[in-house]
């Protein structure tokens, strides 16, 4: 894009964001991918995405940026560096993100490869007591597809996928949907309660055979507890999702149960995990799924903290790919984004659908064009004061970019019924 092309197309932006009343967008540039939105409890947005490193950066070096829009703020913040390294893995399915503490501070965390020329990669993590303007010292924090949620007094639950020998940076390196070697020593899924200070309150291993590279979800539910998704695996192959709640009162994780009986019989794993969001005891999760040959998006809602949760809701508009993301909204209604395969050979289309309590849906609402290719990544979505929701994803092309847009509540009313 040329520099005219690129300020007319920040100009628009600008203005269109100045008509709805909304704070500008940010723009990261080019060279920029893996955007990552997160709402935190007082109302902030926190963005998250790879790209350029700072001016005296170390040769080779690539950033995990942060920017901000606190509640009620007209401008985001400028972006501050969460880790500048060489190291620093960027994976199209297996991104960073941030989430904020019942103390008020951040946890991000990311991956790194322990060497240049390393083929896998590890979890790291950082905390932040100043809104992201420092972070402590990174420490190694599991190995792929990390989850986050808050607990009390400043502690946070991780979840990731570990081999059942574990390593360290020795994994596949790049989540693929690739035929897997006869079953048995696989991935597990792992959690640990981390302090304050960053050392480990307890470890559990949380499912003994989980699917090899599916992203998990943890999300805080009002009372306290965490619910967390994530797609199983069977002897027989079977790859239909599970979720378990987490009791911190007892330390204690309940029994895993199925989403849905949905019988995805695949010898491969899809690189496609559940997602979920809580506001108070209200939650929603949806899951992909292509069992018996047709790809699907369904969900489910819970207004008493997952205790019970509704039918399963078809969400999709036939040709779905997943890559999926969830947010719930303070009317207790939810928004779920995913990736719809266009008419062409490499179009796709990303969508939104609100989710109402009771069963009702919203008419599915394209949100951006896109492409099917894995360079496109994961849309990610957040909520965006009380009459929107922002969704972010990467523009492919010559130079990945990060882009973002606000997609008003008016254009997902109620006018479809559940299926």
């Amino acid at each position: 894009m040329t520099p005219l092309l690129r300020f007319l197309s920040l100009t628009l932006t600008l203005l269109t964001a100045t008509a709805r009343g909304a704070a500008p967008l940010p723009d990261p540039g080019p060279g920029t991918h893996c955007a990552n939105l997160a709402s935190a409890p007082d109302g902030t947005v926190h963005l998250t995405y790879y790209g350029p490193p700072p001016l005296g950066a170390a040769a080779g070096a690539r950033t995990l940026w942060l920017t901000s829009l606190p509640a009620g703020a007209t401008e985001w913040t400028p972006p501050r560096p969460i880790v500048t390294t060489p190291l620093l893995q960027e994976n199209w399915a297996d991104f960073a993100s941030v989430v904020t503490g019942a103390d008020g501070a951040l946890t991000a965390q990311w991956f790194q490869r322990a060497a240049p020329d390393a083929r896998g990669y590890d979890g790291w993590y950082s905390r932040s007591e100043d809104g992201g303007r420092s972070w402590r010292v990174p420490a190694r924090l599991g190995h792929e597809f990390v989850a986050l949620a808050p607990l009390a007094a400043g502690d946070t639950l991780a979840v990731w996928l570990e081999g059942a020998h574990p390593h360290h940076a020795g994994g596949t390196g790049h989540p693929a949907a690739a035929p897997k070697a006869a079953h048995g020593g696989g991935m597990r899924l792992l959690g640990r309660i981390l302090a304050p200070d960053g050392t480990a309150r307890r470890d559990w291993v949380l499912d003994p055979e989980v699917c090899d590279c599916c992203q998990n979800t943890a999300v805080a539910l009002g009372d306290g507890r965490v619910f967390v998704a994530y797609r199983g695996r069977t002897r027989g192959e079977i790859r239909d999702n599970r979720y378990l709640i987490f009791d911190p009162a007892t330390a204690s994780w309940s029994r895993a149960a199925t989403l849905r009986e949905d019988g995805w019989v695949i010898p491969a794993c899809p690189v496609n995990g559940p997602a979920a969001d809580a506001l108070g005891e209200a939650l929603a999760v949806a899951w992909f799924t292509a069992a018996g040959g047709q790809p699907r998006i369904h969900a489910r809602h819970s207004a008493d903290g997952a205790r019970t949760l509704g039918e399963p809701q078809g969400i999709d508009l036939g040709q779905p790919m997943g890559r999926l993301d969830t947010v719930m909204l303070r009317d207790g209604s939810a928004v779920v984004t995913w990736l719809e395969a266009g008419s062409g050979g490499s179009e796709a289309g990303i969508y939104a659908r609100r989710i109402f309590p009771g069963g009702g849906l919203s008419a599915p609402s394209l949100v951006a064009a896109s492409s099917r290719a894995r360079s496109s990544g994961f849309p990610r979505t957040a909520r965006h004061g009380p009459d929107a929701v922002l969704v972010g994803w990467t523009q492919t092309g010559e130079a990945p970019q990060v882009r973002l847009t606000s997609v008003p509540l008016t254009k997902l009313g109620r006018v479809a019924s559940a299926r």
